[in-house]
């Protein structure tokens, strides 16, 4: 071999040897995961969203400079422009993620506003009927009341007659014993009734002697039909019946005069308030016209209708002044902290509200002063304490005008 030969052998081997020590260091792991990212499907996506864009065309210039810089062996830039790849391609998929939720809720509450007139409708004429069935509870029972009372009126008319005919069939007895019996009798029965306004026969002070006072009167009736002869001693059970019945009178009177007296719908409403206070605590109390607002935090378990645990306590005080206080109309509001859907949180305060509906029902509570409604997410009253959002109101007003 010539010298020059081995001259251009030796040239060839030294200039291979120089390209090999020349060449592009590897690709470095951000630059690898970006090129990933902009290929995968969801940077397809991401390229269609509005205000997405810019950020993902940015992360892209970034890719192909990050490759520049490796390819010209600047690798410290190349990692640099890669990061900052990786950075406005994270931009672009917050963004495009806020977007595609915002549409979402958009979507529901358009949902919400189509289903919304249905579900007053529906509400409404549930609670229309409700208004109805309760109106017409309080007719039938003062119908009662009405009856009850004249039939009281006609026994007592029809006793008297009895009285008088055997009065009359009486001749061996003197008429100022008989006139006597009359009058007492005439007393007694006064006297009863005047027991059976102020519920002489229902407070429990007065219920006892106001009952021995009635067998005593009948038990006078009975003796004179029995045994007209027997007159003197028909007195001295009818004197005995009044006195009854006078001592039932006084000592019922001044307790219906406090029971009417608290029964007031002014009292009845301040009484109530102070109750809900000192139950439920000041902050979960709110006065609303004629009545109280009663907020029960915390009652669910998020997104469910079922009660969370240990909320036993609040839920049989409300029972007890849904009972007690049966002349107030009872509305239930539903409510939800913001987790999840908009229609589907809908659809849960409606139930949350129908949970205590069935609560109080179950404890005896009369259906038709129920009224609910669901409320939905929108109206947040606890911000710092989203939990105590998963809850329902009770509005308690009295049904008086």
């Amino acid at each position: 071999m010539s010298r020059f030969a081995m001259a251009m052998v030796v040239a060839i081997a030294l200039t291979g040897v120089a390209l090999i020590g020349c060449a592009p260091a590897e690709k470095s792991p951000d630059l690898l995961e970006l090129e990933g990212k902009l290929q995968s499907e969801e940077a397809q996506r991401i390229r269609e969203v509005p205000n997405a864009v810019r950020f993902h065309q940015e992360a892209r210039q970034y890719r192909r400079a990050a490759e520049e810089a490796r390819q010209d062996r600047r690798d410290e830039r190349s990692q640099e422009y890669a990061v900052l790849g990786l950075i406005r391609y994270r931009t672009a998929l917050a963004v495009a993620q806020q977007f595609e939720e915002a549409e979402t809720l958009q979507a529901a509450n358009a949902k919400i506003e189509a289903l919304n007139p249905e579900l007053r409708e529906v509400n409404q004429a549930r609670n229309e009927l409700a208004r109805e069935v309760r109106e017409l509870d309080e007719a039938i029972r003062a119908a009662v009341r009405e009856r009850d009372e004249a039939r009281r009126r006609q026994e007592a008319a029809a006793l008297q007659e009895r009285f008088e005919a055997r009065q009359g069939a009486s001749g061996d007895v003197s008429s100022e014993v008989l006139r006597e019996i009359n009058e007492g009798i005439r007393e007694a029965v006064r006297l009863r009734d005047a027991g059976f306004d102020v519920k002489a026969d229902e407070y429990p002070e007065s219920r006892s002697v106001f009952q021995r006072a009635t067998d005593q009167l009948q038990a006078a009736r009975n003796l004179l039909d029995s045994e007209p002869g027997a007159a003197e001693s028909v007195r001295r059970q009818v004197a005995f019946a009044v006195q009854l019945f006078q001592e039932a009178l006084d000592t019922a009177t001044p307790v219906h005069e406090e029971t009417v007296e608290r029964m007031r719908p002014e009292n009845r409403i301040a009484t109530l308030r102070q109750q809900a206070r000192n139950n439920f605590g000041a902050p979960f109390s709110e006065e609303e016209p004629n009545g109280v607002r009663i907020i029960l935090a915390r009652l669910f378990v998020p997104g469910e209708a079922d009660f969370r645990r240990n909320t036993e306590t609040q839920l049989r005080v409300l029972k007890d002044l849904a009972e007690e206080y049966e002349e107030f109309s009872i509305q239930i509001h539903g409510f939800t902290q913001r987790r999840g859907g908009a229609t589907a949180n809908l659809t849960t305060s409606q139930l949350r509200a129908h949970s205590v509906r069935d609560l109080l029902v179950e404890a005896g509570v009369s259906p038709s002063r129920i009224e609910t409604a669901g409320m939905g997410q929108d109206q947040i009253r606890y911000p710092d304490n989203a939990d105590n959002n998963d809850r329902v109101e009770v509005i308690m007003r009295h049904t008086s005008p």
